[in-house]
């Protein structure tokens, strides 16, 4: 079985999405927590603009309310309702749900009140929001093809440290393959804009001449590198980069003919520039009210512009108090994200029917997977049947061996298994008939 928990843009407000960041070391201890309790593997997605923990159990067995995630039942999600059905509330919820939520907010040391802003899915729509992730349906800006980057980065944690499991190794694998579908068959991504984009647009609207302002850019990762790319095309010329690792910096600026500093000259570099972009993994925020009060003064208080598309945020809360300095997170872009959704809102339905598709397809090898031990069962029924008869016809030709025999009777046994693996599965739906399944287990039984 398969389960999410997750919160994102539309369910949580940043202040609480920041709570729950998870780099690859916290992957890594906290995946390793839950295989304590049951879990046969686990991929965690945390982006800035959601965390998702997607996990792979197996069901077997009683519920066991004090730490094992194996068996229940799901009380709280009906396998077709609506993706985004199980975003809030928490009637009903499931023993796993429960554990796995305690498993979180232990693990993070945050109050259990947050969990109004979890959704919880199960099964297909694991499966269905998944691939609507992949394909940008469910991103801030609709399309935006910087998630896939992301979701494969969690993917290969996970499969780095050892901690997929086969159903995971496959669920991703076709969300990759969903996404690629979706953007190629619609125009779902076509004047799509990215998180790094709106933020480019608002520092353009706010500041007068943007294309004169020098810039100063924290951080050297890929959303630096699209915002740089982004002012770019503003007409924006004079870039300064700061990174923690210098040499990051240095690679980072000699590509787009910028100038790199050392990251121990932050606060100096907040005088000589209007706008300061970050976007960097830090769990603390980089740029303190302290450090911002000393520069405005500096300044003589003339306007700074904070663009922070980092989660958890690189800005202080309290800057934004600071006169004449305006302070803008990633929550803040959505108006010129939303812009941008209206002109290819219709193009939703299209990627939804590719989705629904390729969840049926996902939902039949899952389904099929459940036949494997009545297969193994039924192979190894008719070999035992055909080894004892070939033993005694051997033994009345009063021979030991006989490779015509054994070949004919190998034979005949792997057509009756063949024809019988095709009755099972026509009579089993292809695995979703449970009650057929244990039905024909009993028939085959070697007890």
């Amino acid at each position: 079985m398969i389960e999410l928990l997750g919160l994102n843009h539309k369910s949580a407000p940043i202040e609480v999405r920041e709570k729950f960041v998870f780099c690859e070391e916290d992957v890594k201890r906290f995946v390793s927590i839950l295989k304590e309790k049951g879990i046969l593997g686990a991929v965690v997605l945390s982006t800035c603009n959601r965390t998702e923990i997607y996990v792979e159990f197996d069901n077997k067995g009683q519920s066991h309310p004090h730490g094992n995630l194996n068996g229940h039942n799901h009380t709280n999600v009906h396998p077709h309702s609506h993706p985004q059905d199980h975003t809030n509330g928490h009637d009903a919820i499931s023993p796993v749900f429960e554990l796995f939520e305690e498993t979180l907010f232990n693990y993070r040391k945050v109050d259990t009140d947050l969990r109004k802003h979890f959704y919880r899915k199960s099964h297909s729509e694991v499966v269905r929001h998944l691939f609507h992730v992949v394909s940008g349906l469910d991103s801030m800006a609709l399309g935006e093809y910087q998630i896939v980057g992301q979701v494969k980065e969690a993917f290969n944690i996970s499969e780095k440290n050892q901690l997929l499991s086969p159903v995971l190794n496959r669920l991703f694998n076709k969300a990759f393959e969903a996404g690629k579908k979706v953007r190629t068959n619609t125009c779902i991504c076509k004047g799509a804009v990215s998180v790094s984009y709106a933020g480019v647009d608002l520092a353009s609207k706010k500041l007068e001449n943007i294309e004169n302002q020098p810039v100063l850019l924290v951080g050297a990762g890929q959303t630096s590198e699209l915002t740089l790319q982004n002012l770019v095309t503003k007409g924006c010329s004079k870039f300064t980069v700061v990174n923690r690792t210098f040499e990051n910096a240095v690679e980072f600026a000699s590509k787009y003919n910028a100038k790199a500093e050392e990251y121990s000259k932050l606060e100096e570099l907040l005088l000589e520039n209007n706008i300061v972009i970050t976007s960097t993994a830090s769990k603390k925020p980089l740029i303190t009210r302290e450090m911002v009060e000393k520069a405005m003064v500096l300044r003589n208080h003339n306007d700074l512009l904070f663009i922070d598309l980092s989660v958890p945020r690189n800005v202080a809360m309290d800057v934004v108090e600071i006169q004449n300095v305006h302070v803008f997170d990633i929550d803040d872009l959505h108006n010129v994200i939303e812009d941008s959704f209206e002109k290819r809102r219709g193009e939703i339905c299209a990627a939804e029917e590719i989705i629904e598709e390729l969840v049926v397809d996902f939902g039949n090898w899952v389904h099929s997977r459940n036949l494997i031990p009545t297969f193994q069962n039924i192979c190894k029924y008719f070999h035992g049947i055909s080894k004892s008869e070939l033993e005694g016809y051997l033994k009345e030709q009063k021979t030991i061996d006989s490779p015509k025999a054994s070949v004919y009777a190998e034979q005949i046994t792997n057509k009756i298994i063949h024809n019988v693996i095709n009755n099972v599965k026509a009579l089993t739906d292809n695995g979703k008939n449970h009650e057929k399944i244990q039905l024909v287990n009993q028939l085959f039984s070697q007890n």
